[in-house]
């Protein structure tokens, strides 16, 4: 057995993960202990989008045909990728119900529905035009902001059982995302190019209706919401604005932003709100308060993708303390491990929390552990308050 601690500290290692397009890579963010690893893997051109699921995190890439949608093991970072059609530029992807995955295809005016363990287009939703970008759902039914790049004004509504468009609602021009928010939709429209008209156009899901437009100025598009709070981006503009969503109020707008940055947003487990930040090469933080709890330096952030939750600390009153490094990673015969403390134990343990193996720290914090007896899977090595996580593989 294991103290309770310990318990708490490696349930925290293997959850908690923050994933960014950062330029051609994607970054990771350990949020248990605070580790930015500028790039987990290589993406392709113009990556887009990136969701975590299923235990994959996804990239879509709009600017190629092999490799639009990229897939990596989340701990390995095993890459995988799928073709997706011909010039379809594909935007965005969504999980859905099933355990699929849908994606966007802006150029083929269609969503896809991917099967995520093999990889493979298991059902097509056509008609979904002028080019679908964003998308939100619910139970059966998906709606996709089809703004056909400033010449549209369309939200599209399809059954995921039968495959089928259902509905065509009326936003604004150019819209480009939406958060459903009971039975309601928060339509997120950027406007003409240059106008200064963003706006959010609230549509009733029961009758199909528009009922509220709430101008915001700029030009936003990408959209989360947090609770009652919906935020919208206009990261090449004034940054973030908000609305509550209950009283369908403005209550940060492009002369008044709630931060810069917007590049990518995300709302984690704890619902506290993570936004990039292109121009400041930061990551941010924000608890359901809205105070700033953290910041991570980036390069060049974009979309992000939060898994579990950021506490403020690793689990609780728990703190891990980011000290030791380990390599190589993965590992298939030995491990090195850098930064013990000199004569500390580092101990090594599986996912249930067994000690695999063990070893003490030299005079310089170093010491190395053989790992040969160890099946494939994920590992943590532990010193102290100290932790790493790293991968066996077979031969």
């Amino acid at each position: 057995m294991f103290s309770t601690a310990l318990g708490l500290l490696l349930l925290s290692l293997v959850s908690g993960h923050a994933l960014i397009i950062s330029g051609g890579d994607l970054a990771h963010i350990d949020i248990t202990s605070g580790t930015v690893t500028p790039s987990v893997g290589p993406l392709n051109t113009y990556p887009n989008d990136v969701v975590i699921h299923n235990g994959y995190a996804f990239v879509v890439n709009s600017g190629v045909d092999d490799g639009a949608l990229q897939r990596f093991e989340m701990e390995t970072w095993t890459l995988t990728e799928m073709t997706l059609g011909t010039g379809w530029n594909c935007w965005a992807a969504l999980p859905v119900t099933g355990g699929n995955l849908a994606v966007s295809a802006t150029l083929n005016g269609s969503i896809e529905i991917v099967d995520p363990e093999n990889l493979q287009i298991v059902s097509s939703i056509s008609g979904v035009t002028p080019n679908p970008e964003w998308m939100a759902a619910e139970g059966n039914l998906i709606y996709a902001a089809c703004g056909g790049w400033g010449t549209g004004n369309s939200v599209i509504e399809a059954d995921l059982s039968t495959g089928a468009v259902t509905r065509t609602l009326t936003a604004d021009t150019n819209c480009q995302s939406l958060v459903l928010h009971g039975d309601e939709a928060f339509v997120t429209c950027s406007g003409t190019y240059g106008a200064n008209e963003g706006c959010v156009v609230v549509i009733d899901l029961t009758t199909g209706n528009a009922t509220d437009t709430l101008s915001t100025g700029g030009f936003p598009g990408y959209s989360v919401g947090m609770g009652d709070i919906l935020y919208l981006s206009d990261p090449w503009g004034a940054g973030v604005y908000s609305i509550d969503m209950s009283t369908k109020t403005v209550r940060n707008d492009s002369g008044n932003p709630f931060c810069t940055g917007g590049n990518g947003m995300a709302v984690d487990e704890n619902g506290n709100l993570w936004i990039t930040d292109g121009m400041a090469g930061e990551v941010r933080v924000y608890d359901p308060s809205e105070n700033l709890q953290k910041t991570y330096t980036v390069a060049s952030p974009g979309a992000i993708a939060v898994t579990g939750g950021y506490n403020g600390t690793a689990a609780g009153d728990i703190t891990v303390e980011p000290t030791i490094s380990v390599y190589p990673n993965p590992a298939f015969s030995s491990l090195n491990v850098r930064n013990a403390a000199p004569g500390e134990t580092v101990a090594i343990y599986d996912v249930t929390g067994r000690v695999a193996g063990s070893a003490a720290a030299d005079s310089d914090g170093t010491c190395t552990i053989d790992v040969t007896g160890l099946r494939p899977g994920l590992y943590s090595a532990v010193s102290g308050s100290s932790a790493a996580r790293f991968a066996v593989t077979a031969r």
